[in-house]
């Protein structure tokens, strides 16, 4: 039994200028970026084409799903649809620079496997943008965040007996957090968990995309960042999802914000902008896990976005963590036993 929990996707996943967590920090002196046009229709088709591809080569791959009704999946309706990049949005209190380089980045972390294939286009020239480095940072099932745990996310102010550090963050966790390098199909790959929620905010997955990157040097402070944005999921799927275990106990203490009560959410769906992943069933059921699919469009010729001063987050910059060389190649040997290939690894 296939079945599949939206209906179409373009290639845009960011927001306008309203803060992340508006709920935790005072961004008073946070401003929007400048909003540049970033896209053209011209890549509807090509968009088309490659997100069919990703499910076919995931359902191949994971040997889970027949491919004989492969056609079921391809949207007719996105030919006409514009391919164009939402406008950017700051980084949020959330983020941390310095994540490990890999493809798993569960951590034992309880919830639906997501398998997230994120495809990045060119949108001056509609080709796949290759060797182009994607990072992704969601909270668990409950609505935690690593490096950010001593938050509670009902309240989204520090538990009890925590301390909140300088940098915002509260311990050295990494639990849903990596960067993967897009291969030569301009598809960057991870297997994450369906997300949770927090106090104020939707459902939603964030992403960066840098695509000037010497080496493997991911630094924010040292390769730019093309894109900032928030990817989100159709309220159906949402719903299905929070009534497993373990999502389902958090609705008993917190009503969850739905995708139109959300203050990103309305932004980055109008004005021909989609920034809803495409996901299909990996199995019979939501308990085997979820594909998921969505194509970004990036303007490698757009002024790189600042990842330091008011406009990042409360504290002026993205909090740095130092990771060790053991935590990567344990990183490294969990993607490999998935089936990984070691694209952009770090050795």
């Amino acid at each position: 039994m296939r079945n599949t929990f939206l209906a179409v996707l373009a290639c845009a996943s960011a927001i306008t200028g309203v803060t992340a967590h508006p709920e935790r920090h005072d961004h008073s002196k946070v401003h929007s970026p400048a909003i540049h046009a970033r896209g053209t229709d011209k890549c509807a088709r090509q968009i088309e084409h490659r997100r069919d591809a990703a499910f076919l080569k995931r359902r191949n791959a994971l040997g889970k799903r027949s491919t004989s009704n492969a056609n079921r999946f391809m949207y007719k309706e996105l030919q006409n649809k514009t391919c164009t990049l939402a406008p950017d949005t700051i980084f949020g209190p959330y983020d941390v620079d310095g994540e490990l380089h890999r493809h798993d980045v569960r951590e034992g972390q309880d919830g639906v496997d997501l398998y997230l294939d994120l495809g990045l286009i060119d949108v001056e020239t509609c080709e796949p943008l290759s060797d182009a480095w994607l990072t992704i940072w969601s909270c668990n099932a409950t609505g935690t965040y690593s490096g950010y745990i001593g938050i509670d996310p009902d309240t989204v102010e520090a538990y009890d007996g925590w301390t909140t550090r300088s940098d915002g963050t509260t311990d050295d966790s990494t639990f849903l957090r990596g960067i993967s390098k897009t291969n030569e199909a301009g598809i960057g790959e991870f297997l994450t968990i369906f997300p949770g929620y927090y106090s104020s905010r939707t459902t939603h997955i964030h992403v960066t995309v840098q695509s000037k990157v010497n080496g493997d040097d991911t630094s924010y402070s040292d390769a730019a960042t093309q894109h900032v944005g928030q990817l989100f999921f159709p309220e159906d799927l949402i719903n299905s999802v929070y009534q497993l275990a373990p999502y389902h106990a958090h609705l008993a203490t917190l009503n969850r914000t739905l995708n139109s009560e959300d203050s990103l959410y309305p932004t980055a769906n109008s004005d021909g902008n989609d920034a809803i992943i495409a996901t299909e069933l990996l199995g019979q059921t939501l308990a085997d896990g979820l594909i998921g699919y969505i194509t970004i469009g990036v303007n490698r010729s757009a002024a790189a976005i600042a990842t330091t001063g008011e406009q990042v987050n409360v504290q002026g910059a993205i909090p740095t963590v130092s990771l060790s060389a053991s935590a990567q190649a344990a990183a490294n040997t969990i993607d490999i036993a998935q089936g990984y290939r070691p694209n952009g690894m770090r050795v």
